[in-house]
């Protein structure tokens, strides 16, 4: 038997060519680049988005320091491998929920509308037969999302203050609270919410939305897998990282930038998938249909540098 032969025949599986142009829509956008530079800027926002919610904590509850822990612990358990680094920023809060609040609000800002601004970038690269948003559209984009983020927080804060409150009234001393936050940190629903938001992502993210039978399967197997590495990083931090102890935060910051990398590259790789889907394997299809979201995938790569279309 002819080893090349086979290896071509191999190579001309429809789910082989789908793997393959998949990967070649990643590398073409530079997709591990990107990833990396998108764990930095999300690892930066980490700080002031923990300002925020502890300042709203503090607004929101007041002097109760039992939702404020409740936060706090909601908060780890939905982000753990962060969970030295929100733990060193309720350190370094001392008093004043007012000031606290103010930081946070001024950072996050600045920081997460980058961060969006980012992403949108990156899902342009993916998607680079349409052209991509403007640094002002990109920059309202942000506010959306910081205005979002704000006001989740707010609901969360207040249905646990709430679960407090019943705790309080039924004598059973902070159980049902308790289990409200194990139950918002358990695994199962961390992949619903991961899978949730992933899908608004893919369906948002693209400069042309591409079609839901085209991004739901993506979509889920990403916020599963997102699930997954943040509890594979919580398990292996313990046990690889020994220098803790020495090397305080700065161990900290190492494993939350491996685990943030790891996640956009995975949520990278979901992108191109989607747009794969939605376009269609190259010479499968005579060309777009008029609902599909991109082009048939080719064309020359896009740029590598952000900022090269659209600007």
């Amino acid at each position: 038997m002819d080893a090349r032969a086979f290896l071509a025949r191999i190579l001309e599986q429809p789910r082989v060519v789908a793997v393959r142009t998949v990967l070649d829509t990643y590398g073409r956008a530079a997709g591990g680049l990107l990833a990396n530079g998108l764990a930095f800027s999300a690892l930066f926002a980490a700080i002031p988005t923990t300002l925020l919610v502890l300042g709203l904590a503090g607004w929101v509850a007041g002097e109760d320091p039992t939702i404020r822990e409740l936060v706090i612990e909601a908060f780890i358990a939905a982000l753990p491998p962060l969970a030295d680094l929100i733990r060193g920023s309720v350190d370094a809060v001392t008093e004043g929920a007012a000031l606290t609040s103010v930081v946070g609000v001024v950072g996050l800002v600045w920081t997460v509308s980058q961060l969006v601004g980012a992403v949108d970038v990156a899902f342009a690269r993916i998607f680079s037969d349409v052209p991509e948003r403007g640094a002002l559209l990109r920059t309202v984009r942000g506010f959306v999302v910081v205005g979002l983020l704000a006001a989740t927080v707010i609901v969360i804060i207040a249905s646990l203050g709430l679960v407090a409150a019943l705790d309080t009234l039924s004598g059973t001393q902070g159980s049902l609270a308790r289990t409200a936050v194990g139950w918002l940190g358990s695994p199962p629903f961390l992949a619903v919410a991961a899978s949730v938001a992933v899908i608004v992502c893919y369906r948002k993210l693209p400069p042309r939305p591409p079609r839901w039978r085209a991004l739901v399967l993506p979509a889920v197997i990403v916020g599963v897998i997102l699930v997954v590495l943040s509890q594979v990083f919580t398990f292996l931090v313990p046990r690889l990282v020994g220098v803790a102890e020495l090397a305080g935060s700065l161990a900290s910051g190492f494993v939350a930038l491996a685990w943030l990398s790891f996640s956009f590259q995975a949520l990278l790789l979901g992108a191109a998938w989607v747009r794969v889907r939605d376009a269609g394997l190259p010479g499968a299809v005579a060309g777009p249909s008029p609902s599909a979201g991109s082009a048939p995938l080719e064309g020359a790569a896009a740029p590598a540098e952000p900022g090269g279309r659209g600007e």
